[in-house]
């Protein structure tokens, strides 16, 4: 049996609700109805269920995290979701969700509890743990999975350019309340890019402290860097210098002389006769010695 097939609970979408809001709208809410009523988080009045787009695209893996937050910022400017904070950290940016179930009645005329049925993966706030549902296929769908993968390297370079982020997954440790400020401090005076590259050179050093990145960007500060590109030119010209200096360091290699012979270098310092005129002077002496010997002979 094949498994595109409809073997588990399917995510069931009334159509006048698509027809009203939007095929892949009516997806997200009817998914997020689901988790409003098994919610226990209540704020002003209402149920809230609260999770982060990466969250969400586990529940709709055939959207990118780009797409998820276009559908549910249109939801939010047409007033059927309403968002809102309730998380304890400034710097925890997880929305809270619920939603305009009169607008949504003043759209659609059936009952608020029969807006649709389904069974569904657990949220933050609790629930079934069940496998993920799937929505209908379509046309609309498909065309949608194909248009967005091209997306999705753009949105995780995205994602690794996050400075909080990036400090959690490599290896920093967990951001306190003190810390986020200083993160968030660099990235004002600079940028996001600068702070993720100066961590990233942390990494590739084995310095993993927050120290050694910070002593990184007062560096970039001191030398009026303002791009990543102007980082990889430094560390080009630097890496050049640092050879320069290898190779002045080196010994230099002496040039071999060859060693003149003691007697040689005597004899052409002393007065004696030079070779040739010494060589005539024994020629004329044992010419001398022979005549004197045949005058005895005779």
């Amino acid at each position: 049996m094949t498994k595109l097939l409809l073997n588990e609970s399917p995510l069931v979408i009334i159509p006048s609700l698509a027809n009203a809001v939007g095929l892949n709208e009516s997806i997200v809410l009817q998914q997020l109805h689901f988790w409003v009523e098994k919610s226990t988080n209540i704020y002003d009045g209402h149920k809230w269920v609260y999770n982060t787009y990466d969250d969400w695209q586990e529940q709709f893996p055939f959207w990118s995290i780009r797409t998820i937050k276009r559908i549910i910022t249109g939801l939010e400017n047409n007033g059927y979701l309403i968002t809102s904070n309730y998380n304890k950290l400034k710097i925890d940016r997880t929305k809270w969700y619920r939603i305009n179930y009169e607008k949504l009645e003043s759209l659609v005329a059936r009952p608020r509890g029969q807006v649709g049925t389904m069974d569904v993966p657990t949220c933050h706030d609790g629930g079934a743990n069940l496998a993920p549902p799937l929505p209908e296929i379509t046309t609309e769908i498909t065309t949608e999975i194909k248009r967005e993968e091209e997306e999705n390297a753009r949105v995780n370079q995205l994602k690794v350019n996050n400075p909080f982020l990036f400090f959690e997954e490599n290896g920093f440790g967990a951001i306190s309340g003190y810390m986020s400020q200083k993160i968030k401090a660099w990235c004002e005076d600079l940028s996001d890019e600068l702070v993720v590259e100066a961590m990233k050179l942390a990494v590739e050093k084995g310095a993993k402290h927050w120290s050694y990145v910070e002593a990184i960007l007062r560096d970039w500060v001191d030398k009026n860097i303002q791009t990543v590109e102007e980082v990889h030119a430094a560390l080009i010209k630097h890496r050049e210098e640092q050879k320069k200096k290898q190779v002045q360091r080196r010994p230099k290699q002496s040039i071999r002389q060859e060693q003149i012979p003691e007697w040689l270098n005597n004899q052409s310092h002393s007065n004696e006769i030079p070779l040739d005129n010494a060589f005539e002077e024994e020629k004329r002496r044992l010419q001398e010695e022979l005549q004197q010997y045949q005058k005895k002979n005779e």
